[in-house]
């Protein structure tokens, strides 16, 4: 029998170790296996592309973060209580862009030690938190920096805005409780190619506004004077919405049944309580039809709207959330 290797019939080995190596990068290539960034270059196997904002994204999630582990400030009342909401958002955002393929070595501070958490598939632990700081910061400081970070996440893939606009609302909120003025409209407002996507925003402010007005009537001073101030706020944010709704806005309602009678300081505080709790989430319903039309403008106004609600509705007694209107 002759050997069919020394005799040029049949394919050789060298032949065969190439093509199977070529049938298994195919494969590879064909199921969409990707390299992390840094790995060496192999021919036929496709480098990873970056995610849509990726570069806005690591920003974010490096000052929240920064955030997670902050000194409290003590001149805060609530400074305590935002760390472990910056842990909860740290985690969402981390595992989110891990899934999407974001190698784990760009998804902590440089300071960030090992974390048994690393692995070649998506997390489901704990996000890496860098190591806490020494250098003083103001929670004002903190919260500014995760806002303005989040400029650039209009370009994030739309399943991910509603999330990235509350983690933003939180952040103002916060800005918004610790000042106890919200941030001012930009120069140039927003512009909104279907305007009549707002108008159930005004609706619901409006209900609100005059559940909150009959609470306070049925207030001691002062809850009664602390009610008046916040209606103030949503008045301000109401008649913000109403420019940006335009011909669409709804006309004013002449008048609201009440859901219940209230005649005592702890039923006005109950109806208080339960109106800003459904103005939040109906806000919150509106992040993503919101956020899928006009990414730009969403993100420009709707954190800041956001923001004066839920911190509204932390006034009358409902817990900070990583992020609000969100279940």
């Amino acid at each position: 029998m002759r050997d069919v290797s020394s005799t040029g019939q049949g394919p050789s080995r060298r032949l065969v170790t190439a093509g199977a190596v070529g049938v298994a990068v195919t494969a590879l290539a064909g199921c969409g296996i990707r390299l992390e960034d840094d790995a060496p270059r192999v021919p036929l196997v496709p480098t990873r592309s970056p995610i849509e904002g990726e570069d806005a994204l690591l920003r974010l999630l490096a000052a929240v973060q920064a955030a997670a582990v902050a000194p409290a400030d003590p001149k805060q009342r609530i400074s305590p209580l935002l760390a472990p909401l910056h842990q909860r958002q740290a985690r969402v955002l981390h595992d989110a862009l891990r899934q999407r393929g974001v190698p784990e070595d760009q998804l902590s501070l440089p300071s960030t030690p090992p974390s048994a958490s690393t692995s070649a598939g998506p997390s489901t632990s704990s996000s890496p938190s860098p190591s806490p700081s020494t250098a003083p910061a103001t929670l004002v400081a903190v919260e500014r920096s995760v806002v303005t970070a989040g400029a650039g996440c209009a370009l994030a893939e739309v399943e991910l805005r509603p999330t990235l606009l509350a983690l933003l609302g939180q952040a103002h909120a916060a800005l918004e409780i610790a000042t106890l003025e919200p941030d001012p409209a930009p120069d140039v407002p927003a512009v909104w190619s279907t305007p009549a996507a707002l108008a159930p925003l005004v609706t619901a402010l409006r209900s609100a506004t005059y559940l909150l007005e009959v609470a306070a009537a049925r207030s001691p001073q002062p809850a009664r004077r602390a009610g008046l101030e916040g209606i103030g706020r949503l008045g301000r944010l109401t008649a913000e919405l109403v420019t940006a709704t335009g011909d669409a806005a709804p006309a004013p309602e002449l008048g609201r049944a009440l859901p219940r009678r209230v005649t005592t300081p702890a039923e006005a505080a109950s109806l208080a309580k339960e109106a800003m709790t459904t103005l939040l989430a109906t806000f919150g319903s509106a992040l993503a039809p919101l956020s899928e039309r006009d990414a730009d403008s969403a993100f420009t106004a709707v954190p800041r709207w956001l923001g004066t609600v839920a911190a509204q509705t932390h006034r009358h007694g409902v817990p900070l959330a990583p992020f609000p209107g969100l279940a």
